[in-house]
């Protein structure tokens, strides 16, 4: 009984919740809402926020897990995914790592950024396995939206970040 609520109480569990209630509104109410026709990346946001706040191996690890867990969605080959945004997890985690403290404007500006490269990660990714058609000259439009989303939308998920992956020990 107490390895399940061990278990039950971990951080990995509860980012797989929050993941499936990410991904249900990135996949419903994300696509109709298109600031300049460009849906939000809300699954991208949360990577790069768990990446800036946590570091590049639990940014690295989120990413994958959340790329997994979108893969089953989409057509793609699965694992396209979860190396786009396991490699923006750990940009972001890294971009932050030469800050000793850094202040709440340079998490804006790293997560501004890296959302504006991981938008350019998975087409990339998709051209190198040989799926034509994907980079092209709209993808500047489109990191650049998904950036400037990211950044408007990063104060609600950095408090959503910071609840889910936040270690607790099972008081027994």
């Amino acid at each position: 009984m107490i390895r399940f609520l061990t278990i039950m109480s971990s951080r990995w569990t509860r980012l797989v919740l929050v993941l499936l209630i990410v991904i249900s509104l990135q996949t419903t109410l994300f696509t109709e809402m298109r600031p300049f026709g460009v849906a939000a990346q809300l699954v991208l946001l949360f990577v790069v926020v768990s990446g800036s706040i946590n570091g590049s191996v639990i940014g690295a690890l989120t990413g994958l897990i959340a790329g997994l867990m979108y893969d089953l969605i989409l057509p793609t080959p699965v694992g396209l995914t979860s190396l786009a945004l396991g490699l923006a997890g750990a940009t972001a985690g890294l971009l932050i790592y030469f800050f000793h403290d850094p202040n709440w404007w340079m998490r804006l500006v790293a997560i501004g950024l890296v959302s504006l490269l991981g938008e350019v990660y998975y087409p990339l990714a998709q051209t190198i396995v040989g799926l034509d058609g994907w980079l092209q000259w709209r993808i500047v439009k489109v990191a650049i939206v998904v950036a400037v989303c990211n950044v408007i939308l990063s104060p609600l998920a950095i408090l959503v970040c910071r609840w889910t992956l936040a270690e607790r020990k099972l008081q027994v």
